[in-house]
């Protein structure tokens, strides 16, 4: 068990040293882990921790919401930039330039705000470009 542990841990740790750890990615690596824990919980005869490590492994596989890197959905992402959902690119642009100009931190506004406006429009534009509006 501690062999399969260890180069469990030296997969995961290439992956994030190449920078092929995406979350998607690593959802799906939690998922087979949660299977496999589920596995080895049915054959010592565990049943309720095998159903309930087998429940979240199912809400990961089912759970579909769309996620960025930042982990903000194009939902959130419209709201922050006050857009209606069926914005296009040069509505997007103009929200994000609007809201840069108070937020950005050569204007007197903070980092962080700056990075969340630019990942709800990175995002939304992500968007636009997956669904083809």
């Amino acid at each position: 068990m501690g062999i399969v542990l260890a180069l469990a841990a030296g997969a995961l740790a290439a992956l994030w040293y190449t920078g092929a750890l995406t979350p998607a990615r690593l959802r799906w690596i939690g998922i087979v882990a949660a299977g496999g824990v589920a596995l080895r919980l049915m054959l010592t005869g565990q049943w309720l921790g095998a159903l309930t490590v087998a429940g979240v492994a199912a809400w990961l596989v089912l759970d579909r919401r769309p996620r960025t890197a930042t982990g903000m959905t194009a939902e959130e992402a419209g709201r922050l930039l006050g857009l209606a959902p069926e914005a296009n690119a040069v509505e997007i642009n103009a929200a994000w330039r609007r809201m840069i100009a108070e937020a950005h931190p050569d204007r007197g506004g903070s980092a962080d705000a700056s990075a969340r406006i630019n990942a709800a429009r990175d995002t939304l534009l992500k968007h636009l470009r997956t669904t083809g509006r």
